[in-house]
């Protein structure tokens, strides 16, 4: 394997030479391989997946996306909807904004959606679940409505998103509070582990009463145990909060058994929605306690919870909605879920081991540990560039990826999604044996009679 990448990467550097000219060594080595590995799947099963489906979506000629997890990617069939959405409300302003009762008004329409990512995250009740524009925004509203008294906690793990972090560091300092309890774990790591730091800071601050939890981590990327921290916290009386930033389309969602009592996730990275989409899930003992960032006096909805945040001022709505839109296209095109998570997740997992064999490195975790974005070391060079790599990527390759400093080193964090594949040759390949899709995939016909 590590020798049919290696052809693979020579085929594709003579195209980009000229780019990556005046770059580190290190830096022509991450924007070579990475161009190298994340092209073409030739597994079994794959027709239906790849570059094929490329035509779906609306990315430019020539644009390699393997970032999915910051932005994602909307399918052009979901922002026409979206659209039409918008033509419906601007038809008759008055009538979307001030009825009820079908899907020609704002919050019949939201009903209909809301039953159907009810659905997908197994809530108990539809009126469990409220949009909101994105996972920050659903946060904010858990962690600026909790009140706390004088004397207790809200508590995070070390890797906890960047916006979760300031978000509480801005609760504390309103309240004129001491420091929030953060509670160190280590990865690579164990379940057992996680449990034992989140514990052990459990019994040295009794006063946490809210506990908030990634369902997988943004940097680096891993699935956390929510139901057994969820499980754990609830000895303690704490209450928890999971930012499931990065799960709904990624990997399968069970609130109910999951045992949190707030959920917040976004549409847009994983499950192909517009920007602007996502949720927040209430247990419905909790629901009282939470209020959107924006309180206004209109709105409606089956409870008062569902009221607030069915109204936010007037604005545009129509990515809310589109989240249906979304969910079609992932049943009638892709053929729904478990498909889409199984692929993506096994392309993770070979893009990660081709990834740290031609790097002779490692991967961060093993394969049960992620979803669909992977976490592979470059080698030691890389680290004294590491903040650098990302931006020369892109302007040398026309390639996004994030890198990062995790224990000293540089890692990259790859997204596999389904018009991603990966590229298998053999040395022997030349540039005359290729054909060039935009930038997109180079395949690779191997030549007979080769000696391995």
């Amino acid at each position: 394997m590590l020798r049919s990448l290696v052809g693979s990467e020579m085929c594709i550097r003579d195209r980009y030479q000229r780019r990556v000219r005046g770059l580190s060594l290190e830096t022509k080595m991450a924007s070579r391989h990475v161009l190298a590995v994340w092209l073409v799947m030739g597994i079994s099963g794959a027709e239906k997946w790849g570059h094929k489906l490329l035509s779906h979506w609306q990315m430019a000629d020539g644009y390699m996306n393997l970032n999915h997890g910051s932005y994602g990617a909307t399918p052009t069939i979901v922002t026409e909807a979206r659209h039409r959405w918008y033509s419906v409300m601007e038809a008759r302003p008055d009538y979307w904004f001030r009825y009820n009762g079908n899907n020609h008004t704002l919050y019949g329409a939201l009903d209909e959606v809301r039953e159907r990512v009810g659905r997908m995250i197994n809530a108990k009740n539809a009126s469990e679940v409220v949009f909101v524009d994105n996972a920050s925004g659903g946060m904010n509203a858990v962690l600026r409505s909790i009140r706390l008294g004088p004397d207790d906690e809200i508590l995070y793990l070390n890797v906890a998103y960047g916006m979760v972090k300031s978000t509480i560091k801005y609760v504390y300092h309103h309240d004129d509070r001491e420091r929030p309890s953060e509670s160190n774990i280590t990865i690579p790591s164990s379940e057992a582990m996680i449990l034992t730091a989140v514990e052990n800071t459990l019994k040295k601050n009794p006063a946490v009463k809210l506990a908030s939890f990634s369902h997988i981590t943004s940097i680096p990327a891993i699935i956390l145990p929510v139901k057994k921290l969820a499980a754990l916290c609830k000895q303690h009386g704490v209450m928890v909060l999971i930012d499931g930033a990065h799960a709904l389309g990624q990997i399968p969602i069970d609130v109910a058994d999951i045992g949190a009592d707030f959920y917040v996730a976004n549409g847009h990275k994983w499950l192909y929605s517009p920007k602007g989409s996502a949720i927040l899930w209430v247990t419905p003992g909790k629901q009282s306690l939470i209020h959107p960032n924006i309180i206004s006096y209109e709105g409606q909805g089956k409870t008062e919870f569902q009221l607030e945040f069915s109204y936010v001022g007037t604005k545009d709505y129509s990515s809310f909605l589109a989240m249906a839109d979304a969910i079609d296209f992932r049943n009638t095109v892709l053929g729904g879920d478990a498909a889409i998570m199984k692929y993506i997740h096994e392309l993770a997992v070979q893009g990660g081991q081709l990834l740290q064999s031609v790097w002779q490195t490692e991967e961060l975790t093993t394969p049960d540990w992620i979803g669909a974005m992977a976490n592979v070391r470059l080698p030691d060079g890389a680290t004294r560039c590491c903040s650098t790599l990302a931006d020369k990527l892109f302007v040398q390759s026309n390639v996004w990826v994030p890198f990062y400093t995790w224990n000293h080193k540089c890692w990259v964090r790859v997204s596999a999604q389904v018009y991603n594949c990966l590229l298998y040759t053999s040395d022997a390949a030349d540039e005359e044996d290729s054909v060039d899709l935009g930038g997109r995939r180079i395949i690779k016909k191997k030549k007979k009679n080769i000696k391995e």
